[in-house]
């Protein structure tokens, strides 16, 4: 719906200089001065009128087609002033929140930027001057800003459809070419882009030839829409050859974080993009940088480093690391920097996402602070640091002050350091990357940030003398929890989990995350299944029923041990359709005799590390009935069966989704991947479900 609020003095001269094509506009006209006549039609910065304005009026701003050079200007009559605004595919915000004058973030579809085809900016006047970031829109009398309380309310927005092809392609991020598999033919993937309150339509289609895809929207919470997660063999079937499906659901939370295939390993084949959801934030910036997606790269195929991962002690090599699909590869001496030039004297919005397989890094900017207002979908209390850890699936939103000159070339290192640590200890971390030693730091250098107007040459500067490690950041969330008691029974739920080296499971020693690993079906999701009175044991379901909406269900985790005396390990471990609290994170297992939980306003996110040889309990509200994976975010862990999944409030699945018509959608998916298996089941290089080797996710 449109949104309107007085706004009797608007100057377009003064606070817009360019009035951005795709959307509607209206604007008062208050100098008449500022318009000159061109051609035969008043034009005053790429609005036109065919009479002069004059003091008072209003111009109307539409556009007639899909082509931009289609533009209409309309004069309204004097009178009682409304500024009239649309967020639509090119501007999010209002220029009046609590009477503050104010443009958000407009921006653009992909082709704007010769960098994978992401533009960013602010149409507002060239001083840079700063605004209440705070603020989002209001409506009729109603403010939405960063008080408001996302989980109950949000703004109403508008309909925005995105058409996402999953596709094969060569792609050589270090110029060595591989067949990967992408997302409208690039990678990464094209950005999905929208407003808090909208309502998001991706029509997907596969035309792989020899393997299914689904795509989940990491971190959003689905709610009454547990049908359109997108975890295979959990919510659908995958989608064959040849088939489309659509998701649909409305962004209840704002930030950022990426879309990518939950189908086996496809997602380490290249089969993920940016999402951003603009509302406001907790500190105020200048403009905003696209999403910087950093993911390792293999050359060979993810689906056979994934097989080898189960047979080897140690993971499969990575190539290079990538940031937005561009990576340096110091064994072969190929590939380049990433590269961000920003002005001197701005505020920039970095947005950091952890995309990888099997890769935990400190993301860090050489001589600039991070200035931390965002953890995963969660608007936080800002904080300051010069490096942060960033697990698999993790996101932060950071202000970058670019006010440093240190520099004498006006360049700066971007990194992405890690951390190896004693595999049999707590101080591990990750496995150490061949081509990337962790005593090396100048192989971790992953881009360049240059001032504008900067020297030739590479950056002289030196890191942050940081500790580098796999340990989540303590921070406190804007809009506060208190977690109450729990309402099933703790220590009964209470789980070690790590690798069961004592017996081969389907095949393979395997990561777990319950008593035995997660092995799904992928013709016979569980959504599809809900009136079971029992399960199969290997689809590791975790059934809740608790029906208070404001009550929390705690779930304790520990890094190895157990009685089957599990190897343990760090791992990111992610919740879908939920934030939870983080009550306690440390070393040790968690003493279920003397529990000690944060209450008040904990952490809160849906992705957080658990500590090797150590404990993660987290507390999420039973307020989003469907079926939810619960797993590690290590692609070749989660292939393993690291995984379980969550049945919440069975009997009230169907109602709370929509009813029979719901569930529509995935039986005729699965009725087109049944139907594909038959026809290609004699043909080996097509998925055949006797020789499955992953868990399906």
């Amino acid at each position: 719906m449109p949104n309107y609020s007085p706004f009797p003095s608007y100057d377009p001269y003064r606070t817009n200089r360019s009035l951005r094509r795709g959307f509607m506009n209206d604007l008062q006209v208050t100098d008449p001065s500022t318009w000159s006549y061109t051609r035969g039609r008043f034009v005053a910065f790429g609005a036109a009128a065919e009479q002069r304005p004059e003091a008072g009026d209003m111009i109307y701003l539409f556009q007639n087609s899909m082509d931009p050079s289609e533009e209409s200007f309309r004069l309204r009559p004097n009178g009682n002033i409304y500024y009239r605004f649309r967020c639509t595919p090119l501007v999010c915000g209002n220029m009046s929140c609590q009477g503050q004058t104010r443009v958000m973030t407009s921006f653009a579809p992909p082709g704007w930027d010769s960098s994978h085809g992401y533009h960013y900016g602010n149409p507002f006047n060239p001083q840079h001057q700063t605004r209440d970031r705070s603020c989002w829109v209001k409506n009729h009398g109603k403010t939405y800003n960063i008080d408001t309380d996302y989980e109950d309310d949000f703004p109403v927005g508008i309909t925005r459809t995105f058409d996402l092809e999953i596709s094969e392609k060569v792609v050589s991020p270090d110029g060595f070419p591989k067949v990967a598999q992408v997302v409208n033919g690039q990678f990464p993937g094209p950005l999905i882009e929208a407003c808090w309150g909208d309502t998001i339509v991706v029509n997907v289609k596969n035309t792989i030839k020899n393997n299914g895809t689904t795509v989940h929207f990491h971190g959003l919470r689905m709610f009454q829409e547990n049908n359109f997660d997108g975890a295979n063999a959990i919510t659908q079937c995958p989608i064959a050859q040849g088939d489309s499906f659509t998701y649909k659901f409305q962004l209840r939370q704002y930030g950022h974080s990426w879309y990518h295939s939950h189908y086996s390993s496809q997602y380490g084949e290249g089969t993920f993009g940016p999402v951003v959801i603009h509302g406001p934030s907790t500190a105020n910036w200048d403009e905003e940088l696209a999403p910087i997606m950093v993911h390792e790269w293999h050359h060979a195929s993810a689906y056979d480093a994934f097989h080898d991962s189960m047979f080897s002690p140690a993971p499969p090599k990575a190539d290079l690391i990538t940031l937005n699909g561009i990576g340096r590869n110091h064994e072969l001496g190929i590939g380049a920097y990433f590269q961000k030039t920003i002005e001197e004297g701005k505020k920039y919005l970095f947005r950091i996402t952890n995309s990888a397989i099997d890769f935990h890094f400190h993301f860090s900017i050489d001589n600039h602070l991070l200035q931390v207002v965002s953890v995963d979908y969660v608007p936080i209390k800002p904080f300051w640091t010069n490096s942060l850890s960033v697990g698999i699936g993790q996101r932060y939103g950071v202000i970058v002050h670019t006010n440093q000159t240190a520099s004498a070339n006006g360049k700066y290192w971007m990194r992405t350091e890690y951390f190896d640590g004693n595999v049999k200890d707590s101080t591990f971390c990750q496995f150490p990357q061949q081509n990337y030693p962790p005593n090396q730091t100048d192989t971790q250098r992953v881009g360049v940030l240059s001032y504008s107007g900067a020297g030739p040459g590479e950056p002289t500067t030196t890191r942050w003398n940081a500790t580098v490690g796999c340990k989540d950041p303590v921070f406190e969330p804007h809009l506060e929890w208190r977690v109450t008691p729990p309402q099933n029974d703790v220590v009964k739920n209470a789980r070690y989990v790590g690798i069961d080296r004592s017996k081969e499971m389907h095949g393979a020693f395997r990561w777990l995350l319950a008593e035995q690993p997660q092995w799904l079906n992928y013709s016979n999701p569980t959504l599809l299944n809900i009136a079971n009175a029992s399960w199969n044991s290997e689809y590791v379901l975790e059934p809740y029923s608790y029906n208070d909406p404001e009550g929390f269900v705690y779930f304790i985790i520990n890094s190895g041990g157990g009685p089957s005396k599990l190897t343990g390990g760090t791992h990111p471990i992610h919740l879908h359709g939920h934030d939870f609290a983080i009550l306690s994170q440390g070393l040790g297992p968690f003493d279920v005799a003397n529990p000690i939980y944060n209450t008040e306003n904990p952490p809160r996110r849906d992705t957080a590390m658990l500590p090797a040889m150590g404990h993660l309990v987290l507390a999420y509200k039973t307020d989003n009935p469907g079926a939810w994976l619960l797993h590690c975010h290590i692609g070749w862990h989660a292939g393993s069966g690291m995984s379980l999944q969550i049945l919440e409030r069975q009997q009230e699945i169907s109602s709370w989704i929509g009813g029979s018509a719901a569930f529509e959608p995935a039986k005729r998916g699965c009725r087109n991947w049944s139907e594909f298996l038959a026809r290609h089941k004699n043909d080996p290089d097509v998925f055949n479900p006797i020789g499955q080797d992953d868990s399906g996710i």
